[in-house]
C-alpha cells in the first residue's frame, strides 16, 4: 500500500502529520509489548517455584526420555540493525500476531513496523539457584509448662534437703542461750541457788553440749545437729565467763577476757576443722546480742572483750574465704565503738573514756586492714574486704565528740596517714605472697583516708579558717591525682566535692554583691577571705586541668568555663578585700581599679594561651578571652564609671586603655607573623611544619 499526498487533498503538511501519527501508534504498541514482557518477568521472579515446575512439565511433555541436545536448543536472536528513518515510499508491513511466552495471557494482536519482520523472542530461562525456595523444617511445638508443685510437696522436699532441721536447730540454739542467760542473771536476782552452783552448772552444761556435738559429728547425717549443739555449748561458755567476771567479780577483767578468748578459740577450732562457716557465725553472733545483757549495758569492758574476740578469731580466715564471718568479727567491736560516739553526740559525757576509745579504735582498724591484706590474694570478695576494712574507721569520724579537740584531730590524722600509707606501700611494693594491690581496693582506701582528713579539718578549724583549709586540701588532692594513676579518678572526684563545699562556704562568707559595697566589705574583710579566694582560684584551675586530662572534650570545656568564672571572682575578692585591709575606704576604690586591670590582664593571658593551642582548645580559649574582654569593658562603663571618683576613675580608664592597646597590637603582630607569605611555621602542639601562604 502506497501513501501519497494526493490522498489528502494534495496537501504535503497533512500527509506528513498522518505519517507521524502512524509512526507514533506503532511505537506505542511496541512499548505496550515491552511493558507486558516486564510484567511477565516480575511474575516469574516473585513465584519461581511455579515457573520451574511449569517448565519442567513442558520439557517432560516434549521429550520424556531424551535430554535436550544442541539441535533442539533455541537459536540466539540475530543482532538488530541500527534503527534508521525509512523513506517516505517504503511500504509498512504488519507483523503477524505472536503468542506470549507464558500461558494464560492474550496473544499479541500484531504491530506495524518498517522493514522485515522481527525474529521471535526465545523464552526466558528458569530462575537463578539463589532465588530457589529453601525448605523449612517444621517447628517443634513448645513443651507444656509443668504444673506448680503443691505446698506440702515443697515442704517435704525442703525437709529432705535438711532445711527444716537447720531451722529447728538454730531456733534451739537461741532458746537454749536465753535459758542460760536467765540462769545466770535472773537466778542471781531472785536468789535461786548459790552463785558457785550457777557458774559451775553453766560450765558443766557447756562442756556437755560440746562433747555431745563431737559425738554427733561422727554419726552419719549428724553434721547439722553437731554444729547447732556445739554453737550452743560455746556460747554458754562465753556467758559463764562473762558472768564470773562482771556479775560476781571472781575474775579480774584481764583474766576473764583471757578465758573468754580461749573459749572462742576452741569454738573456732571446731568451725575450722569441720569447714563450717555456719558454726563460726553461731559462735560469734550470740555473744554480740547477749553480751550487753550480762554486762548491764555498753561499757569499755564489753568493748575490750569484743576486740579480744575479733583478734582471737582472725586466724580462721586463713585459707577460708568466709566473708560473712569476717564481717561479723569486725562488726563485734566496731558497732559498740560507734554507739559510744553516737551517745557522745547525743550529749552523754564520755570524757573519761577518750584515751581508751582511741586505743580501741586503733586496734580495731589494725585488725581490719591486716585481715584484708592477708586474705586479699586468695579471696573472691576483694572489694567487700576493702569496704569492711574501711568501715572500721567509722568510729574515728565521731572522735571529736568523745575526745578533746587536740586528741580527736591527732587520732583522725594518724588514721588517715595510716590508711594512705598502707595503700601507697602496697601499691608500690609487690611481694610474691601478697602481689599487687587491686585498683578497686586502692580506690576505696584512698577515698576513706580523704573522708577522714576532711572530718579532721572540720574538727580542728572553724569559720573562714576551715574554709581555707578545705580549699587547700582540695587543691593538694587534685595535684596528687596527676601522679597516682590507680586512684586518679577517686582523688579528683573527692577533691572536686571538697572544693565545692569549701567554695560554697566562701561564697557564704563573702557573697559577690558584698564586693560592690564598701561598708559590707569592711565588715566582712579578713585575711582568711584573701587566702581562701587564692586557694579557690588555684584549686579551680588544677581541678579543671585534671578533668580535662581524664575525660572527654565536652566536660573539659565545662570545667574550663567554670574555672574561668571562679578565677574572675577570686581575683576580684582578693583585690577588693586586700585593698580594704590595707587602706580602708580608699583601698576599696583602689581595689576595684586593680580588679578591672586584672580582668583585662587575664583576658590577655587567655588569648596568649589560645595562640599556643590548636583546634577546639584554641577556639574555646579564644572565645573565653574575648568574652572576658567584653566583661571588663562592661564593668568599666557600668560599675567603675558610676562607683569610682577622682583619680581612681582616671587611673582605671587610662590603665585599661593602655593594656587593651598593647594587647591589640601584640595580637595583630602575632597574627601577621603567622601569615607571612612563603614562611614555614610549626604550630604549637604539633611536630610537623606547616607551609603558610
Amino acid at each position: 500500500m502506497t501513501t501519497s499526498s494526493s490522498m489528502f487533498g494534495r496537501d504535503p503538511g497533512v500527509a506528513t502529520l498522518a505519517r507521524i501519527s502512524t509512526e507514533f501508534e506503532a511505537i506505542a504498541r511496541q512499548m505496550s509489548t515491552v511493558s507486558a514482557e516486564f510484567a511477565e518477568l516480575r511474575r516469574i521472579v516473585e513465584n519461581p517455584a511455579a515457573q520451574t515446575g511449569q517448565q519442567s512439565a513442558e520439557q517432560a511433555q516434549a521429550s520424556p526420555l531424551t535430554p535436550p541436545t544442541a539441535a533442539s536448543a533455541p537459536t540466539p536472536p540475530a543482532p538488530t540493525p541500527p534503527m534508521t528513518m525509512p523513506p517516505m515510499t517504503m511500504p509498512m508491513a504488519q507483523q503477524p500476531p505472536t503468542a506470549w511466552s507464558s500461558p494464560g495471557r492474550p496473544p499479541n494482536q500484531g504491530s506495524f513496523s518498517y522493514g522485515p519482520p522481527a525474529r521471535p523472542v526465545p523464552p526466558l530461562p528458569g530462575p537463578h539457584p539463589v532465588y530457589a525456595p529453601v525448605a523449612q523444617p517444621p517447628s517443634a511445638p513448645w513443651p507444656p509448662r509443668p504444673p506448680a508443685r503443691p505446698l506440702s510437696e515443697r515442704v517435704a522436699a525442703a525437709a529432705e534437703r535438711g532445711l527444716v532441721g537447720k531451722v529447728l536447730a538454730t531456733a534451739g540454739v537461741g532458746v537454749t542461750l536465753i535459758g542460760i542467760a536467765l540462769l545466770l542473771v535472773l537466778a542471781a536476782q531472785a536468789g535461786i541457788l548459790r552463785p558457785e552452783f550457777r557458774v559451775a552448772g553453766g560450765a558443766m552444761f557447756a562442756v556437755a553440749l560440746v562433747s555431745t556435738a563431737i559425738w554427733l559429728r561422727r554419726k552419719p547425717g549428724g553434721r547439722t545437729g553437731a554444729i547447732a549443739t556445739a554453737a550452743t555449748g560455746i556460747a554458754a561458755g562465753y556467758l559463764d565467763v562473762l558472768a564470773a567476771t562482771k556479775i560476781y567479780e571472781w575474775l579480774p577483767v584481764v583474766a576473764g577476757l583471757a578465758v573468754a578468748g580461749a573459749v572462742a578459740a576452741g569454738g573456732l577450732v571446731l568451725a575450722y576443722r569441720w569447714r563450717s562457716e555456719h558454726l563460726g557465725l553461731l559462735v560469734v553472733v550470740p555473744l554480740i546480742v547477749l553480751g550487753p545483757v550480762l554486762t548491764g549495758g555498753l561499757d569499755m569492758t564489753l568493748i575490750a572483750f569484743m576486740i579480744v574476740l575479733a583478734a582471737a578469731s582472725a586466724w580462721v580466715q586463713w585459707r577460708r574465704d568466709w566473708i560473712w564471718l569476717h564481717a561479723v568479727r569486725l562488726a563485734a567491736p566496731t558497732i559498740p565503738l560507734t554507739v559510744v560516739g553516737l551517745s557522745a553526740l547525743g550529749g552523754t559525757n564520755t570524757a573519761h573514756t577518750g584515751f581508751q576509745f582511741a586505743g580501741a579504735t586503733l586496734v580495731v582498724i589494725g585488725l581490719g586492714f591486716a585481715g584484708a591484706l592477708v586474705a586479699m590474694p586468695t579471696t573472691r570478695f576483694r572489694a567487700v574486704l576493702a569496704g569492711l576494712a574501711s568501715a572500721t574507721t567509722v568510729p574515728v569520724l565521731l572522735a571529736g565528740e568523745v575526745m578533746d579537740t587536740a586528741g580527736a584531730v591527732a587520732l583522725q590524722a594518724a588514721v588517715a596517714v595510716l590508711v594512705i600509707g598502707i595503700t601507697a606501700i602496697c601499691s608500690v611494693v609487690r611481694t610474691e605472697r601478697l602481689g599487687p594491690l587491686p585498683d578497686v581496693v586502692a580506690q576505696i582506701w584512698t577515698a576513706t583516708s580523704l573522708v577522714v582528713l576532711f572530718v579532721a579539718i572540720l574538727v580542728c578549724f572553724d569559720g573562714p579558717v576551715a574554709v581555707s583549709a578545705m580549699l587547700g586540701l582540695a587543691t593538694v588532692t587534685a595535684l596528687v591525682a596527676r601522679s597516682w594513676s590507680a586512684t586518679s579518678l577517686v582523688l579528683l572526684g573527692g577533691s572536686t566535692v571538697i572544693w565545692g563545699i569549701g567554695f560554697a562556704a566562701l561564697l557564704d562568707d563573702m557573697p559577690p554583691y558584698v564586693l560592690a559595697q564598701a561598708r559590707l566589705v569592711e565588715e566582712n574583710a579578713s585575711l582568711s577571705i584573701v587566702i581562701g579566694s587564692l586557694l579557690a582560684g588555684a584549686g579551680a584551675i588544677v581541678i579543671a586541668v585534671g578533668w580535662t586530662r581524664l575525660t572527654a572534650g565536652d566536660l573539659a570545656r565545662v570545667a574550663y568555663s567554670a574555672a574561668a568564672v571562679v578565677v574572675v571572682y577570686a581575683v576580684t575578692a582578693i583585690s577588693v578585700v586586700s585593698g580594704v585591709l590595707i587602706a580602708g575606704p580608699d583601698g576599696f576604690l583602689g581595689g576595684h581599679v586593680v580588679a578591672t586591670t586584672c580582668w583585662v590582664v587575664l583576658a590577655g593571658a587567655t588569648l596568649a594561651f589560645a595562640r599556643r593551642r590548636t583546634g577546639g582548645e584554641r577556639a574555646a580559649a579564644l572565645t573565653g578571652g574575648l568574652v572576658l574582654v567584653a566583661a571588663a569593658m562592661a564593668r568599666l562603663f557600668l560599675f567603675d564609671l558610676a562607683t569610682l571618683d577622682g583619680i581612681f576613675r582616671v587611673l582605671v580608664f587610662i590603665v585599661t586603655g593602655l593594656i587593651l592597646l598593647g594587647l591589640g597590637a601584640w595580637y595583630a603582630r602575632a597574627l601577621h607573623g603567622e601569615r607571612v607569605p612563603g614562611s614555614s611555621t610549626t604550630p604549637p602542639g604539633t611536630g610537623t611544619p606547616v607551609r603558610l601562604s
